[in-house]
């Protein structure tokens, strides 16, 4: 590369919400820089807003089960070959489309014209705004949704300036994804797949070079007979604390540029940050539905102060407090170290992180103070044979803690419940409704669902393990992708398929209604709730969970247990702390009958929250006060007032 080097130019295109800066924009740009190779990125998924709407734009953003934010797209991607007859998609998507046009504030005619006029319109605006032959590269980060955008974008480029390279990567980049793409888009001359540290600046400088990408591994390259060729998926990159701390200058800039912050409900950036790449727990055990790293299941995390010394310079550089972890799933040692650190600096930064459920209630505690605000946990169902058909190694008992304490410390709880498993019995679904029930008080789902087949999942790759039999790529792609120019199997994400062993939809339907249920219970003003408090031998519960709030007042053994029950308990855990005298039995079923306590996979949990704020502090153990009192019968039965 004699003299400086072309700039790289690096494009994220809609469908992507203005609320989240493109991370592998911001890793890739300083990544490149520190080698020598200049970088111009471009956020134009922010730019969408500012000409269709930003309810509009950002209700295309979320990931609809009919792919709605690829099917905009769909005529500035193909043109002529486009499926332009959309009466079988609506019709087909009849119900969610009603759902999106009330969200958007559009109608159905609204959306045929963004995908006809506004997103062609767009994708012209986006060429003409910059002179992109002064490029020698552009490149595009594909994510969810970003698919076909990218396709147009790359059309109308290489009609502008046939001799400009053009590349994509990114997380929807995997090898048979990549391949497909290249082979049936004449306008995209590489893939990339895997990490790209290594292997992409490489790229660069061959490309530069005029030298030929063979044995590459992580690029996909068509050669001058159109042949198409790839030496396989870039290794893993593993020295994480080398990464660079990425640079969001230009998301800011577009953000104040296309006029989102004026947008009245706009929300505040929660900056991306990446600690860990793979998943420790997958490497031991994929969960049959996660289509999620593939080949990168490998775990590999930076050190805790490398961690901290990027949240500093980010939240000095950007003065941005709000933090989202995208690792897959949090690094072991962050539980008690970063948060740790975090906590006994006093810190006021926020992080959002992906979560085992086996958390305990004193570990949430310490990452709450340490600045924990939002967790993604995998609770995916209620039911303890569910989850181990689904290789979660959790239980029912163990989630509904997680859900307890992280409503106890207001962590935002960002779960969601699975259906469709071979295995499964009705029992499994009476047995979820009846904890539903129990626990309006608690923070609901944010989502119920049947699990899919995603493309890289246990369920995709083996499917006859999961008695999934007619395995095929969802229906919506028939909408969105020209017929024959693909094939489907290799390019689609999202599969359906046929399962034997399950209930069946019925077995669903009553969960499906309650979840919906307890989810508008608590969009409401007032929420459903039930707390207690405490005096040195007695506990006081205030049960709102129904329409009119109800006061049980414990004193003594039966308040010492109770509280005890915080915390899931067996019946030898209370034994061993209570003895057998006659009244803790008594106490256990008055409880259970009253629904103040769940009994779940051989467990008592006492389901009141804490009105004390400070409960995280407290002993595990019976209450000191309670201790001596806890020894002797009841003086009284437990007293209930209406």
């Amino acid at each position: 590369m004699p003299g400086r080097p072309k700039p790289v130019a690096l494009l994220s295109m809609p469908s992507l919400s203005a609320r989240f800066p493109s991370f592998q924009l911001a890793l890739l740009k300083p990544t490149l820089e520190r080698q020598g190779i200049p970088v111009q990125t471009f956020s134009l998924f922010m730019y969408f807003g500012a000409q269709v709407g930003w309810r509009l734009s950002e209700t295309m953003a979320e990931v609809w089960p009919n792919l709605l934010g690829e099917w905009i797209w769909s005529k500035a991607a193909f043109g002529d070959e486009a499926v332009l007859d959309d009466s079988a998609y609506f019709e087909e998507n009849s119900a969610v489309l009603d759902i999106v046009c009330r969200s958007a504030g559009c109608t159905p005619a609204d959306l045929r014209r963004l995908r006809d006029e506004a997103a062609p319109r767009f994708i012209e605006s986006c060429v003409e705004s910059t002179d992109w032959g002064r490029f020698g590269l552009v490149g595009f980060s594909v994510v969810f949704q970003q698919l076909l955008a990218t396709v147009a974008m790359a059309r109308a480029l290489k009609r502008r300036y046939p001799d400009l390279p053009i590349i994509v990567g990114g997380a929807s980049m995997e090898d048979d994804i990549g391949e497909e793409l290249i082979r049936g888009c004449p306008q995209i001359d590489y893939a990339h797949c895997g990490d790209g540290e290594e292997s992409f600046p490489e790229m660069v400088r061959r490309l530069y070079r005029g030298e030929s990408m063979a044995g590459l591994m992580g690029v996909i390259w068509r050669d001058s007979q159109g042949e198409v060729h790839f030496a396989g998926r870039s290794p893993n990159f593993t020295a994480m604390n080398e990464t660079p701390v990425p640079d969001f200058d230009e998301y800011f800039h577009a953000r104040a540029q296309s006029g989102y912050d004026s947008y009245a409900d706009a929300k505040e950036v929660l900056l991306p940050v990446e600690n860990a790449r793979g998943c420790w727990w997958g490497m031991k055990n994929h969960c049959t539905f996660c289509g999620l790293n593939r080949s990168g299941m490998e775990f590999r995390a930076k050190d805790t102060g490398r961690a901290i010394e990027q949240l500093d310079i980010l939240s000095r550089r950007y003065g941005q407090f709000h933090f989202n972890a995208i690792d897959n799933i949090i690094s072991p040692e962050y539980i008690e170290n970063l948060f740790g650190r975090l906590a006994e600096a006093n810190s006021d930064l926020r992080l959002h992180y992906e979560i085992r459920p086996n958390l305990s209630r004193t570990q949430l505690g310490r990452m709450k103070r340490g600045g924990l605000f939002s967790v993604q946990p995998g609770v995916e169902s209620l039911s303890t044979n569910i989850l181990k058909l689904m290789k979660k190694f959790t239980t029912g008992m163990r989630n509904v803690e997680l859900i307890k304490w992280c409503t106890y410390y207001q962590i935002n709880n960002l779960y969601n419940i699975l259906c469709r498993f071979p295995g499964e019995t009705l029992e499994d679904y009476r047995l979820q409704c009846e904890v539903v029930r129990k626990i309006p008080h608690l923070q609901p789902p944010y989502a119920v669902a049947k699990a899919r087949a995603d493309r890289g999942s246990p369920m995709y790759t083996d499917p006859a393990s999961q008695c999934i039999s007619d395995l095929r790529p969802a229906r919506c792609y028939d909408h969105i992708l020209p017929p024959g120019k693909f094939n489907l199997r290799r390019i689609a994400y999202y599969f359906d398929h046929d399962m034997d062993r399950t209930t069946g939809d019925a077995g669903y339907e009553e969960l499906f209604t309650l979840v919906h249920e307890w989810q508008q219970k608590w969009k409401a003003t007032e929420r459903p709730f039930m707390t207690y408090c405490k005096a040195l031998s007695t506990l006081r519960i205030t049960d709102g969970r129904g329409p009119e709030a109800i006061t049980h007042t414990f004193s003594d053994g039966a308040a010492a247990l109770y509280e005890y029950c915080a915390d899931a308990r067996t019946p030898r855990d209370i034994e061993k702390n209570f003895g057998k005298p006659p009244w803790v039995e008594a106490a256990l079923e008055d409880f259970v009958a009253k629904d103040l306590v769940l009994f779940l996979d051989g467990r008592y949990l006492s389901l009141a929250l804490p009105e004390n704020p400070n409960f995280a502090l407290a002993d595990a153990a019976v209450p000191a006060v309670f201790a001596m009192a806890a020894e002797q019968p009841l003086a009284d039965a437990p007293v209930q007032i209406a």
